[in-house]
């Protein structure tokens, strides 16, 4: 061990003052005792990782921080060592299965290799903590993770009053929607989706970590579950229940709940027997009521009745309403209804002979009829306001309003007219529309809304943000409570998401695959053949930028992406004979300063191929 490796404090791994017991930074002290089943902090794994102090450990494995000598950085090792399943001795590195666990031990190993390399392909992804590397030793497995300097989302909440407002919480989580999103279409469950898992950055950015395999995630497997209460969705208590994207969308509907309320549900098993978790709403009158509602959708008991997918939770919570709070009337329109012939009233509808009329009998029965009357008409304009609310029609004049997002008053003061002896004529309907809100509803969905369809133009304008979501409205050049004519015409603006996209990862993935993860990406390519033997045919050999880079989509940058092409007269096998056995024909050429050569790929890979060069 070097000098500056045994300067470095277990505890954080930051350099510390010579022969000083306790770190400066961390307080951590030299003396600290350790769990003997789990590495001693200051071990060297494989030779490259000096092993600090254990962070955290569930059923699955371990968490160290370490130090990669190599590339001289902080980063976590993630250690396979299911304590159900195997035992480790002090001051021995080697794990022992127990005898009757070794099928299983073994079976979850794979899984864990299997999950860790999955995820050694998203390492593109800004918001996840990517891993590296994953490796075999200590007849145990290892993964190395990203190291992020920041502080865990429940700490965030807890140095922000407990909770945050719906505007604050819609700017810094899509990133954390979007990067699920794409690890569903992986193929990955996370399982573990709380505030614990998710970490704010140095940076303000949200970052997605604490990835296991499946049944260390679940009760009543092979494994001690890790089970985040209130966050963990009922299915994760039995293993006999699927699981799915479901169940990752209850997760996070249930981090949401307390970011935005403070509160965290109550766990599954609870709400079984009595479910009395409120609204979000309920708890905080400043949470959008249709937020409200679709995490309340999310956090639905029964699997089948949630909602599916991150997607669909999204576009809940960025849809606006299209209604009145007050009065939901259909789906975004309300029919107000009145005959205005019928409250046409005055006084001057008296014939001059009874007001000649001098006699106090008379008088009397006149001011009773009055009083009659008057009770008869009051009557009747609760029964028209009435009437008006539920669009029914009441009499042969009617007036439309269609987009209101307030309730609109059902009267207005009538002219006084000359009385008249003639039946009321029918009026023309007249039809008033008044413009709805659309900022923050997802445009695909508008456009196709039967609603709007026949009585608005939509003119959009897509423009590139960083804040805003792909998809979401930003503005409309109407203002919301506008009266408008029919066909009018209505320019909004949408946003495009970031004008920058990552560069994703080829290795191990298929031509076409690439080509699809490119233009999800919204990223311009073109693609050029080259001849090779040292990569499979219908692979990637090299792109112009490297993965992880950004190009950016505004100014119209492309990638050039090369794929391979090898010999026609060339087999599988010979490919592979050219990748082991140099031609003594034609030198390599010495090794380029800047390129290193790459760690072995695993033999199921097709790119294992590949030739250092």
């Amino acid at each position: 061990m070097n000098g500056d490796t045994a300067n470095l404090c277990p505890g954080c791994m930051e350099p510390r003052a010579d022969g000083a017991e306790n770190c400066m930074l961390c307080g951590y002290n030299e003396h600290t005792p350790y769990l003997p089943s789990y590495l001693p902090p200051r071990y060297m794994l494989c030779e490259r990782y000096l092993i600090g102090k254990l962070l955290k450990y569930n059923g699955e494995g371990a968490d160290y921080i370490a130090y990669d000598t190599y590339t001289e950085n902080k980063v976590i090792i993630r250690e396979y060592m299911p304590d159900t399943l195997c035992t480790r001795e002090r001051d021995n590195p080697e794990i022992t299965p127990n005898k009757e666990s070794v099928a299983p031990y073994k079976t979850y190993m794979s899984e864990f290799i299997e999950l860790n390399k999955m995820l050694t392909k998203m390492r593109t992804l800004n918001h996840i903590v990517s891993c590296t590397e994953v490796f075999q030793a200590n007849n145990t497995a290892y993964a190395v993770l990203v190291y992020v300097k920041g502080i865990t989302l429940m700490e965030y909440l807890q140095d922000n009053a407990g909770a945050l407002s719906w505007e604050e919480v819609k700017k810094i989580f899509p990133p954390i929607f979007t990067t699920l999103s794409l690890v569903h279409n992986a193929g990955l469950v996370h399982r573990g989706i709380s505030p614990e898992n998710i970490i704010m950055s140095e940076r303000g950015e949200l970052k997605l970590t604490g990835f296991s395999i499946a049944d260390a995630r679940t009760a009543n497997t092979g494994l001690a579950a890790e089970i985040y209460s209130g966050y963990a969705a009922p299915e994760q208590y039995s293993s006999n229940n699927w699981q799915g994207t479901w169940t990752d969308v209850y997760s996070v509907s249930a981090v949401l709940y307390r970011m935005l309320t403070g509160v965290v549900p109550p766990e599954a098993p609870s709400r079984k027997t009595n479910d009395n978790l409120i609204e979000p709403a309920g708890l905080d009158p400043n949470v959008p009521k249709n937020v409200s509602k679709v995490i309340m959708s999310g956090l639905n008991m029964s699997g089948e009745m949630r909602i599916q997918t991150v997607t669909e939770l999204v576009t809940g919570l960025f849809e606006q309403p299209e209604f009145s709070q007050s009065t939901k009337l259909g789906n975004t329109s309300a029919t107000i209804t009145f005959n205005r012939d019928s409250l046409k009233y005055s006084s001057r509808n008296e014939s001059p002979a009874k007001r000649d009329l001098g006699k106090a009998p008379l008088i009397i029965i006149g001011i009773v009829g009055a009083a009659v009357i008057l009770g008869l008409m009051i009557a009747l304009l609760i029964t028209l306001d009435d009437n008006s609310r539920f669009g029914m029609q009441s009499g042969a004049g009617t007036v439309t309003v269609i987009g209101s997002d307030t309730t609109m008053p059902v009267l207005t003061e009538p002219p006084v007219t000359e009385p008249t002896v003639t039946a009321a004529t029918p009026t023309q309907p007249s039809t008033i529309y008044i413009m709805s809100d659309f900022v923050g509803k997802v445009y695909d969905t508008l456009k196709n809304s039967e609603t709007y369809k026949d009585n608005l133009i939509f003119v959009p304008e897509y423009v590139y943000n960083e804040a805003i979501p792909k998809g979401i409205i930003i503005s409309q050049s109407i203002e919301k409570g506008t009266n408008y004519s029919k066909n009018t015409e209505l320019k909004l603006v949408i946003s495009l998401g970031s004008k920058y996209a990552v560069i994703p990862d080829f290795v191990g993935v298929p031509t076409k695959d690439y080509f699809t993860m490119l233009a999800a990406a919204g990223i311009k390519y073109t693609e050029e053949q080259e001849e090779t033997v040292d990569v499979l045919e219908g692979y990637v050999i090299r792109t112009s930028k490297q993965p992880g880079e950004t190009l950016d989509i505004e100014k119209g940058e492309e990638l050039v992406v090369y794929v391979a092409v090898n010999p026609p007269d060339m087999t599988v096998s010979e490919v592979t004979e050219q990748t082991t056995t140099p031609t003594t024909t034609e030198p390599e050429p010495p090794p380029k300063a800047t390129e290193t050569t790459p760690a072995t790929l695993a033999t199921d890979d097709p790119l294992n191929l590949i030739v250092s060069r």
